[in-house]
C-alpha cells in the first residue's frame, strides 16, 4: 500500500484494479495509526478480487484437485458393489468412509479462493484398491494350495481328471487358471501330460470356475485349504480394520484448507497456552516474579502476532526455516528501528526458552542444531554507560519532594533500594534503636550466595523514616500490609505486583509513578530539566563507590550482589565496620561531609 500524503489516502493497484482508501475509513488521521488498518483492508480486497478473477481460469493445482477427486469416485464404485457382500461389509465399510470423508474434504478446499499444492498424503494414503483384500487372500490361498498339492504326491491319470471337473474349476478359483498353470509347469512337481490338461481346462474360461470340490481323492486336503482361507480372510479383516485414521500422514496445513480442524494436542496455540500456564505456577511459588512471568506473556504475544502457524502444527515451529525466518524479522524491525538491538534480543531468547521448553516436554522430537551454537543468533547490543543523576539535580529534587518521596529517595542514595524494594521493606529488617536496616536483595533471595546486607542509615533518612513511621497511626488498617514497614495514606501497599483472578500480572509501583509525576511538573516549569528515571538514582550511589579506591571492592556488597570470584565466595570476608566507613563516606559525597 502507498500512502498519499497529500489526500491522507492509502493507494494500491491490484490486478489492474485501482484501491484507494482514507484514513478517515480506517479509524484514524495519519499514516502512523491507519497502516496496521490499511495492510487488513487491503487483505480483504485482494482476497475479493482473486475470488472474482478465479472464474476465468483454472487455479494453480485445481487440476490436481480435481484428478484426485475423480479418481476418489472411480474407487467409489467397486467398493461399493463389494459391500453387498456380507463378508467383506463389515471389513470395507470403515475405508468406504474415510473415503467420502476425503471426497468431502476436496470438494470443500475447490470452494474456496486460493489452494495450496496437493500434499502428497491425501493421494489414497490408506493405499487401498476396490479388491485388495481377495488379491491377497487369492494370492496366498494359492501358494498354500500348491504345498498341499506336492504333499500329497498328486498324481492322476488323465482319464480319472476329466471325470472331475468341479475340482478342476476349484483349481482355476484358486488361482491356477492361464497364469497359474506356468508356474505349475515351471514348478517341475507335475508330468507333462498332467500340466497340459490343467492348460487345456483352465483356457476353457470362467464357466468352469465355480462351487466347491468333490473330488474323493483331495477333499480333505481342500475343505482343510478352504477352513485356512476363512481365517485368512479374518485376518485380512482385522489388519484393514487397524489402519490408523484418516488423517495419518496428511499434512496439518492441508487439513486447515479443506476446512479441517486439527486435534487440540497438535496446535501450537495449545502448547503455547501450557507454556503459559508452566511459568505461571513457577510465579505464584514465588520462582520469578510477576514482571518476569509479565515480560514471558509480551514477548510470546508478540510472536504470535508475527507468526504464519499459530493456528497450524505444533511441530512446524521447531523447524530451521522457521527460526531462521523469526531471527531475520526482529533483524530487519531493529534495523529499521521499529525495535531497540535489546529487546529484539530479549524476544528472540524467550522464543529459544519456548523451543527448549516444548523439547523437554518432548513436544518437539528435535531442535535445529544451529540453537547450539553461540554464534549463529546474535544480536550486537552495546554496553551503555549507566545513567547517573548529577549532584546539583539530585539535590533540587530532594527540595521539592514532598516528605514520603524525599524519604524514598534517601533510602536509595544511602542503601541502593530500588522502588521494589522500598515498598517491600518489612517491619523486622528495621531496628530503630540502632538505625540500621538489614535486608537481603529480593530478587535474589533464594540464592544461597546473596548477601543479607546491614546498612547503617544516615541520621537525614533515619529521622524521615521515623517520622514516615509515627505517620503510619492516621493510615486505615489493611492486613495485606501489616508487616510492611512504608505503606500508602490508604494504608495499602506502597508497591506491590501480583496475579489477579485470571492469572494476569498486575503490578502497582506508587513511588515510580508518583515520581515520573514529579518529574513532569519540574520539565513543564524548566524545558531544560533532564529525564530521570528513579532507578537511575541506585546507579549514581553506585558507581561514586565504584569510582573510589578506597571503597570500590564493597561495591557488590552495597548493591546485595553475589560475590562473583572464587575468592569473594570462599576466602575473603566482607568486615561490615569498612560497609559502615562507606555509607558514611557516600553521605559525604552529598551533602559535603567526609572525602576520599
Amino acid at each position: 500500500m502507498g500512502w498519499d500524503a497529500k489526500q491522507s489516502r492509502w493507494r494500491k493497484t491490484y490486478k489492474g484494479r485501482a484501491l484507494q482508501i482514507r484514513a478517515t475509513e480506517l479509524g484514524g488521521t495519519n499514516y502512523t495509526d491507519t497502516l496496521v488498518a490499511a495492510n487488513r483492508w487491503f487483505k480483504g480486497q485482494k482476497e475479493r478480487i482473486d475470488r472474482e478473477t478465479a472464474v476465468q481460469t483454472f487455479r494453480p493445482h485445481e487440476l490436481e484437485y480435481i484428478a484426485e477427486l475423480e479418481d476418489i469416485q472411480s474407487k467409489m464404485k467397486p467398493l461399493a458393489a463389494l459391500m453387498r457382500d456380507p463378508a467383506l461389509q463389515s471389513v470395507l465399510a470403515p475405508t468406504v468412509k474415510k473415503l467420502r470423508h476425503k471426497e468431502t474434504l476436496i470438494k470443500q478446499a475447490l470452494q474456496k479462493p486460493t489452494l495450496t499444492p496437493l500434499d502428497d498424503s491425501l493421494r489414497n494414503p490408506l493405499n487401498i484398491s476396490s479388491d485388495r483384500i481377495e488379491e491377497e487372500v487369492a494370492e496366498e490361498t494359492k501358494k498354500m494350495a500348491f504345498d498341499r498339492l506336492r504333499k500329497v504326491n498328486y498324481t492322476v491319470a488323465e482319464e480319472e481328471l476329466a471325470n472331475h471337473d468341479e475340482y478342476l474349476r476349484t483349481l482355476g478359483a484358486w488361482g491356477l487358471n492361464s497364469d497359474g498353470i506356468e508356474e505349475l509347469e515351471m514348478s517341475g512337481e507335475f508330468s507333462p501330460k498332467v500340466v497340459s490338461f490343467f492348460r487345456e481346462m483352465a483356457f476353457k474360461g470362467e464357466a468352469y470356475l465355480a462351487n466347491l470340490i468333490r473330488a474323493a481323492r483331495i477333499q480333505g486336503e481342500f475343505e482343510e485349504i478352504a477352513h485356512l482361507r476363512s481365517e485368512l480372510v479374518e485376518r485380512k479383516k482385522q489388519e484393514v480394520g487397524a489402519i490408523d485414521e484418516y488423517t495419518r500422514g496428511v499434512t496439518n496445513q492441508m487439513l486447515r484448507e479443506a476446512g479441517a480442524t486439527l486435534p487440540e494436542s497438535k496446535q501450537l496455540n495449545h502448547h503455547i497456552d501450557k507454556f503459559f500456564s508452566y511459568h505461571k505456577r513457577r510465579c505464584q511459588l514465588g520462582e520469578i516474579g510477576s514482571g518476569r512471568y509479565e515480560k514471558i506473556l509480551n514477548h510470546i504475544k508478540y510472536y504470535k502476532e508475527w507468526s504464519p502457524i499459530i493456528d497450524g502444527s505444533v511441530v512446524k515451529i521447531g523447524t530451521k526455516e522457521h527460526v531462521d525466518a523469526y531471527f531475520a524479522c526482529l533483524c530487519a524491525r531493529a534495523i529499521d528501528g521499529t525495535i531497540s538491538k535489546e529487546y529484539a534480543k530479549n524476544l528472540f531468547a524467550t522464543f529459544k526458552s519456548l523451543l527448549f521448553w516444548l523439547a523437554d516436554e518432548e513436544v518437539l522430537e528435535t531442535l535445529p542444531t544451529s540453537l547450539q551454537r553461540k554464534n549463529r543468533y546474535v544480536f550486537s547490543v552495546e554496553r551503555q554507560k549507566p545513567k547517573t543523576v548529577p549532584m546539583e539535580w539530585v539535590h533540587k529534587l530532594l527540595a521539592v519532594a514532598d516528605p514520603r518521596m524525599r524519604l524514598c529517595i534517601l533510602l536509595t542514595l544511602n542503601c541502593g533500594f530500588g522502588a521494589g524494594e522500598i515498598g517491600q521493606l518489612t517491619k523486622d529488617e528495621y531496628e530503630p534503636a540502632t538505625g540500621r536496616i538489614t535486608h537481603k536483595r529480593r530478587k535474589t533471595k533464594k540464592s544461597s550466595n546473596a548477601p543479607e546486607v546491614c546498612y547503617k542509615l544516615w541520621d537525614i533518612t533515619k529521622e524521615a523514616l521515623d517520622a514516615e513511621i509515627s505517620n503510619r497511626i492516621k493510615y486505615p488498617h489493611h492486613e495485606e500490609a501489616a508487616d510492611i514497614l512504608l505503606i500508602n495514606n490508604n494504608g495499602k501497599r506502597l508497591w506491590h505486583q501480583y496475579l489477579d483472578d485470571n492469572g494476569k500480572p498486575i503490578r502497582i509501583d506508587n513511588i515510580s509513578s508518583k515520581f515520573r509525576d514529579m518529574i513532569y511538573r519540574l520539565r513543564k516549569d524548566d524545558p531544560n530539566f533532564p529525564h530521570i528515571s528513579y532507578y537511575q538514582f541506585r546507579k549514581t550511589s553506585a558507581s561514586l563507590i565504584r569510582n573510589s579506591h578506597q571503597f570500590r571492592t564493597y561495591n557488590g556488597l552495597w548493591l546485595g550482589h553475589a560475590p562473583e570470584t572464587m575468592g569473594d565466595q570462599h576466602y575473603n570476608a566482607m568486615d561490615d565496620t569498612i560497609l559502615e566507613d562507606c555509607i558514611a563516606w557516600l553521605h559525604g559525597q552529598y551533602f559535603g561531609v567526609g572525602t576520599d
